[in-house]
């Protein structure tokens, strides 16, 4: 089962490397809270999420540390695409940027790589569905889609999302691969990267009980972004190649 948060996440990897125009993006401060509830549908906060967002730039922050690809815990994601690089903000003063080619050659390293057939197997199995619905979501009308997977038919995912926030996640420039192409099959690309849709709340349901909820809960236009989409001082970037051969080291 896949938390709400993971779509913000994955979203965000594969929507650095747009090749579009960014003359129209929105600037300014997306925040999220996330939750999951228990059998007995008791609510429990799990994170806050904060996205920072220029023309060039997007940073995604939440209060917790994830891992990723079980070997890196990260306090927050930099998302570059005047460099077209990720910067993951490791903590010590440290931090580790890596290409779209890193990334995959990495997933495949460690275990979580696969064959372009399964990927594309995968990518066949995940549906949507229009459902008509619309709500208003912090001023901004939000239409609902449903996501179900053949692989795991006791659940749903139903997504709101709007037009109405151009954040400009534009199209692939490339094709990924390996389990990085299972990760963007899972996702509305259709929906963010050419229809350009936005997404304001995720609910994911297990035998149609709500397990898992995101949603924001602050659409800020402003200038503020700016600042937070840098490198903090006095941290050191690694490269991948760099992080690796320090990790080896301290084996």
């Amino acid at each position: 089962m896949k938390k709400a948060s993971y779509y913000l996440s994955a979203m965000l990897l594969v929507a650095s490397f747009s090749q579009q125009p960014a003359s129209a993006q929105f600037e300014g401060k997306i925040s999220y809270t996330s939750y999951n509830y228990s059998s007995e549908g008791v609510e429990q906060k799990d994170d806050n999420f904060t996205l920072y967002i220029t023309p060039d730039r997007i940073l995604l922050q939440g209060e917790k540390e994830y891992g990723f690809m079980e070997s890196i815990q990260t306090e927050g994601v930099l998302v570059r695409l005047d460099f077209e690089d990720f910067v993951f903000l490791t903590g010590s003063n440290e931090a580790l940027k890596i290409s779209k080619s890193d990334i995959t050659s990495m997933m495949n390293m460690f275990g979580n790589g696969q064959s372009a057939t399964k990927a594309s197997d995968k990518a066949d199995n995940v549906d949507y569905e229009r459902t008509g619905e619309s709500s208003t979501i912090h001023g901004y009308k939000a239409d609902k889609f449903i996501f179900r997977d053949d692989e795991e038919p006791n659940e749903h995912t139903e997504v709101w999302m709007t037009k109405q926030l151009d954040v400009n996640w534009g199209m692939l420039a490339e094709s990924w691969s390996g389990s990085a192409e299972t990760i963007i099959s899972s996702l509305p690309t259709n929906l963010v990267f050419k229809e350009k849709y936005f997404p304001l709340k995720v609910e994911v349901f297990e035998d149609d009980q709500l397990v898992s909820r995101l949603e924001t809960t602050e659409v800020n236009p402003s200038s503020v972004a700016r600042a937070m989409v840098q490198v903090p001082s006095g941290v050191k970037v690694l490269s991948f190649q760099d992080y690796l051969f320090q990790k080896m080291s301290q084996q």
